[in-house]
C-alpha cells in the first residue's frame, strides 16, 4: 500500500513536471513568435518611413533650393546709354563682348558660379517683326541642329511682347542641352534677348525661377 502511494506521487510529481516544461516550451514559442512578429512591424515600418516621408524629404529640400532662388540677390546691368536695364545673380560671372557691324548691338554672355548655367543677353536691331524673326531662325535650325522637342509660346514683360521658346538639343558631345530663351519686341526694329542654357543631367526646376526673374527684370526704355 505504501509502496502504491509512493508511486502514484512519483508518477503526480512527474507529470507535474511534464506540464511545467511544456508550458515553458510554448511560452518560449509564443515569444518567439511575438519577436519574430516584432521585426516583421519594424521592417515594415521603416519602409513605410522611406517610401512614405521620401517625397516629402524630397520636396522640402526642393522648397528650400526654391527658396533660395527666390532670395538671391541680384545685380542691375545697364546698356545702350540707360535705355535697357535688366538684372543677373550678383555671383555670376560676366563678359559684355561687342559685335561690330552686325544686327546684335549689345552683347553680354554670363555663367552660373557652379559652371552649370550659361547663357547671354543680347540686343538686336533688324527690320522685321518678331514672329517672322523667329520662325525664320527656327527654319534655319531645322536640319542642322537635332531637336529633342521644340515649343514657342508668347510672353508678355512689362507690356511688351515677346516669345518664350523652350527645347531641347543635341550638342557635339551627343549630350542634350536644355534651352530658354525670350525674345521681347521693343521699338524701333530692336529685339532684346535672354538665353539660358543648361545641360539635360544638370538642369533643376527652380532654375526657372532665376530665368523668370531674370527675363522680369527687363526695363526697356523707348
Amino acid at each position: 500500500m505504501l509502496q502504491q502511494l509512493s508511486s502514484d506521487k512519483i508518477m503526480t510529481e512527474a507529470l507535474s513536471i511534464i506540464e511545467v516544461v511544456s508550458n515553458m516550451k510554448l511560452l518560449i514559442v509564443k515569444r518567439t513568435f511575438v519577436l519574430f512578429l516584432g521585426v516583421i512591424i519594424l521592417t515594415l515600418f521603416l519602409m513605410s518611413v522611406d517610401f512614405t516621408f521620401g517625397p516629402i524629404v524630397s520636396t522640402f529640400r526642393n522648397s528650400m533650393e526654391y527658396q533660395k532662388s527666390e532670395r538671391q540677390v541680384l545685380k542691375k546691368y545697364s546698356a545702350l546709354q540707360g535705355k535697357f536695364e535688366f538684372s543677373l545673380p550678383t555671383d555670376w560671372t560676366t563678359m559684355e563682348e561687342p559685335f561690330s557691324g552686325g544686327e546684335i548691338i549689345y552683347n553680354i554672355f554670363f555663367v552660373s558660379e557652379d559652371k552649370k548655367i550659361h547663357g547671354f543677353v543680347q540686343v538686336w536691331d533688324i527690320n522685321k517683326p518678331l514672329k517672322q524673326f523667329i520662325e525664320e531662325s527656327k527654319q534655319a535650325a531645322v536640319g542642322v541642329i537635332d531637336f529633342k522637342y521644340y515649343r514657342v509660346k508668347e510672353l508678355t514683360v512689362n507690356t511688351n511682347n515677346g516669345y518664350l521658346l523652350d527645347y531641347s538639343r543635341k550638342s557635339n558631345q551627343d549630350n542634350y542641352i536644355k534651352s530658354y530663351e525670350a525674345f521681347i519686341q521693343g521699338s524701333n526694329g530692336r529685339i532684346y534677348r535672354v538665353s539660358f542654357f543648361v545641360e539635360e543631367q544638370n538642369w533643376k526646376q527652380q532654375y526657372l525661377i532665376l530665368f523668370n526673374r531674370i527675363i522680369r527684370s527687363f526695363v526697356i526704355k523707348n
